[in-house]
Formats: C-alpha cells, sequence, structure tokens
C-alpha cells in the first residue's frame, strides 16, 4: 500500500453532480472505468482481475510515484485504490475510494455476488474474512516492527495460517469440494482468495508461507478454477 503522506492532495467525492446523477452515472449500461493503483498486487489486484473477468471497459492507471508522494494526485482519503467510473452518455463522472467499496460495486456488477441476498451475504462473509487475514498479516507479519516480526511470522506458521486453512476448507468441502466458495460458479470470495495467495507470493518468506496452502487441494483448486478463466487468464498473462 502507498505510504501515507501529508503533502498528498485530498479531493472530496462531492464533484458538483447531484445525487441522482451520480447514481445515473453507476447505472450506466456501458461506463468506463480507471483503476488508479500503483504498479504492485496488494489490495489493487482483486479489482484488476474483477474489471478483466466483467471483460469491462477499463484502464489500468499507474501513477507516476514521485508524482504520487509529491502531492500532484488527488484522492479522497490520500490513499490508493481509486476507481472512477465515467459515463460516455452524459460524460459525468464518479469516484469510487477504498479498496472494499470497489471490490463490491465491481463484483455486484459483473455478477460474482451471487443471485440473491443471501448468496450475496455469504460471499461477503468469505470475503470478508480472506480480507481481514490479509489485513492482519500486514500489521503483525509484512509491516511489522523489526523487534516483532520474528514473533509475527511465527505465530503466522504456527496458529494463523493453519487455523484460516482449516476454516476455508471446511466451507469449500460443505460446497462440493469443487473449487467455490458457492454454487459452481466464480464470485468475488474465490477470486479474493487467490489474490491473498498471491500477496504471500510476494513476500520473503513465501516459500514458507506458501508451502502451507499448497498442501491444501481444496484452496489450490480454487485457484486452478479463477486462473483457467479466460479472460483473467489473459490479463494476469
Amino acid at each position: 500500500m502507498a505510504t501515507l503522506n501529508t503533502r498528498k492532495l485530498q479531493r472530496p467525492f462531492f464533484t458538483g453532480n447531484s445525487s441522482e446523477e451520480n447514481a445515473q452515472v453507476l447505472a450506466d449500461p456501458n461506463p468506463i472505468y480507471k483503476l488508479m493503483y500503483l504498479d504492485i498486487g496488494s489490495v489493487g489486484a482483486t479489482a484488476r482481475d474483477i474489471l478483466a473477468f466483467g471483460k469491462a471497459n477499463w484502464s489500468n492507471y499507474v501513477p507516476d510515484e514521485n508524482d504520487w508522494d509529491n502531492g500532484k494526485i488527488p484522492a479522497p482519503f490520500k490513499v490508493l485504490p481509486v476507481l472512477t467510473v465515467t459515463s460516455p452518455s452524459s460524460g459525468k463522472e464518479v469516484i469510487i475510494s477504498e479498496s472494499i467499496p470497489v471490490e463490491h460495486f465491481l463484483a455486484k456488477r459483473f455478477g460474482l455476488l451471487g443471485n440473491n441476498e443471501w448468496e450475496e451475504y455469504i460471499i461477503k462473509a468469505f470475503y470478508n474474512n480472506i480480507h481481514h487475514f490479509r489485513e492482519r498479516t500486514f500489521t503483525r507479519m509484512t509491516g511489522a516492527l523489526w523487534g516483532t516480526k520474528k514473533e509475527g511470522l511465527e505465530f503466522h506458521l504456527k496458529e494463523a495460517i493453519p487455523n484460516f486453512i482449516t476454516n476455508h476448507e471446511f466451507h469449500l468441502k460443505a460446497n462440493g469440494s469443487n473449487g467455490h466458495y458457492l454454487g459452481d460458479k466464480l464470485s468475488l470470495a474465490d477470486i479474493h482468495l487467490v489474490n491473498l495467495m498471491d500477496h504471500f507470493l510476494t513476500l520473503p518468506v513465501a516459500e514458507d508461507v506458501m508451502a502451507q496452502f499448497k498442501k491444501s487441494e481444496l484452496i489450490t483448486k480454487v485457484r486452478e478454477r479463477v486462473e483457467a478463466n479466460p479472460e483473467i487468464a489473459a490479463w494476469r498473462a
């Protein structure tokens, strides 16, 4: 995640459009998307996969890091990712900030939140557990102070990761061990799990962490299902 810097430029969500006009932009059947994030995976990766999956008209905008660090690129909370949604018919745009709202919006738009309210809740529950597990690795292992990083790594390898895998295997098995969290098609949870593992692959301790995930046939099958999607595969190639 990009580091917080008081020099960074903040922008409001309000752009002069009315609430109704903003809603019309988000309801446009053929919008143009621009996802702004740094040239890394992290909290921008799931949104990129969803945009690829949905065959969206989108661009992957990677800002110049010097411009970003020197406050030349505005963002609502001075952090990325930021998604811009533009209506070609009106020319109006809406800004969506923060990875969770961005991913939920895109997942709903492209049919990755199930077929009804109950399915949406279940998918979001899995997603939320995956998301917060990744955030805990940021604070306790990835971005921890050097004095506590060794302790955090030991905790994750011996307790947190095995418990996470066991919990998710339970639910994947309950869905038929078919490589999906719900039903027999891709969901936001499936894609987010793969991006959690991709995050771990970027760490210096990737081999130790991923050895545990690779032992899980059920979790490996989720990766296979996600990477078998032709649009996601083409984007990741």
